[in-house]
């Protein structure tokens, strides 16, 4: 259940911004070797549950930049199939401090 603060839902276009893309390049098989901000060798792949099965973007472990791995709006399409559900972009980064479900 959705709180009552949480009455307007986000949509796919919505949740994008939020992710804060810096770059329209895409990376579609594989991420990038290296973090073109930082440099740094360890790039994850970020799976939204709900939106496709398999890494929807890229993320870089030491800075935190984000990476497109599909054009804008076909992840604008993947995200919008999630605008039902709550995310917490916010607490993305701590996730793996919670308790399994």
């Amino acid at each position: 259940m959705v709180p009552e603060s949480y009455s307007y839902i986000d949509d796919g276009k919505d949740i994008f911004r939020k992710l804060e893309f810096k770059s329209s390049k895409r990376w579609r098989k594989n991420p990038p070797h290296n973090c073109p901000h930082c440099n740094h060798d360890d790039i994850q792949g970020v799976e939204i549950l709900g939106a496709y099965k398999g890494p929807l973007f890229w993320e870089c472990s030491e800075c935190g930049e984000r990476f497109l791995r599909f054009t804008e709006k076909t992840t604008i399409a993947y995200l919008d199939k999630t605008k039902d559900l709550y995310i917490d972009l916010e607490g993305l980064d701590r996730i793996w401090e919670q308790e399994p479900n």
